[in-house]
């Protein structure tokens, strides 16, 4: 069964008409097509946040939903426009490494480089390819287009680079901060679903976090409220990334991390 939903995910915000005129183009060539906004309000160009949020958000829609993502500094360039086939969705997005988290999660994929310039809109702005060739591809598939007639397959997509995790020589993992959502909980990029990235110990209750060789000792709970309010805490968070919080507060200015950051950890009985 086809699904008719296009989600929208973009750095556009909602103060202007970019985002409403995307819409537009979509109702025009699919007015069945249900657009279901994941969210507009990344930062300007942040790309490797526009990927994270993807990764995290695209499984709990229906199958056969289209996935439209524009995060695009390089608009107007001669980046190249990927449609995406896989786990039951397409993804349409800019090859600069949108996809990089999807592309990773992804067992089984078909991608390809969308060159047919019939299935854009006849007028193209080089400021505004979310409008005049993203939208009405995404509108184009959800109606039933195969991703195979867009182009010719693409097999060297733009991969952002993969976050570290590592161990390092005293014992720890050295880890990436991710990403931070806004109650300020940082996302390592830690992922209790990968073997060669599992807690030593078997059932572990508590890790030891370094920042810049300052050690603290936080326990690893089920839940933010499981300690006491303004408390460190580190929890295996919904996407499945180990995240460090505090109950009540913003981890983020009270550890001093930023997107980017390393911390070492280490997993306790």
């Amino acid at each position: 069964m086809k699904s008719k939903i296009i989600t929208l995910l973009t750095d556009f915000g909602e103060e202007d008409w970019f985002v409403g005129s995307m819409k537009g183009v979509i109702a025009s060539i699919c007015p069945g097509a249900r657009t279901v906004d994941i969210t507009h309000r990344i930062s300007p160009g942040d790309i490797r946040r526009g990927a994270l949020i993807l990764r995290c958000a695209y499984r709990y829609f229906p199958r056969g939903t289209v996935h439209l993502a524009v995060v695009d500094p390089g608009v107007g360039s001669d980046r190249a426009v990927l449609v995406v086939r896989g786990g039951g969705y397409i993804f349409v997005a800019p090859d600069n490494g949108l996809l990089s988290y999807v592309l990773t999660d992804l067992k089984e994929k078909a991608i390809f480089h969308a060159i047919r310039e019939d299935l854009f809109r006849d007028e193209i702005s080089d400021t505004f390819h979310g409008r005049d060739i993203f939208a009405p591809l995404a509108a184009r598939l959800a109606g039933g287009l195969p991703a195979e007639k867009v182009g010719p397959p693409n097999s060297q997509p733009v991969i952002l680079s993969t976050p570290v995790v590592r161990p390092t020589t005293d014992g720890y993992q050295l880890v990436e901060i991710i990403g931070m959502d806004r109650f300020g909980n940082c996302v390592t990029a830690l992922a209790q679903n990968l073997p060669d990235q599992s807690p030593g110990s078997d059932h572990p209750s508590a890790l030891q976090l370094t920042i810049n060789d300052h050690c603290l000792h936080i326990p690893l709970v089920n839940s933010y409220a499981a300690v006491e309010n303004g408390k460190l805490l580190a929890v295996w968070g919904s996407c499945g990334f180990l995240e460090l919080a505090v109950n009540g507060g913003n981890a983020a200015q009270q550890l001093g991390l930023q997107v980017g950051d390393m911390v070492k950890v280490e997993f306790n009985s």
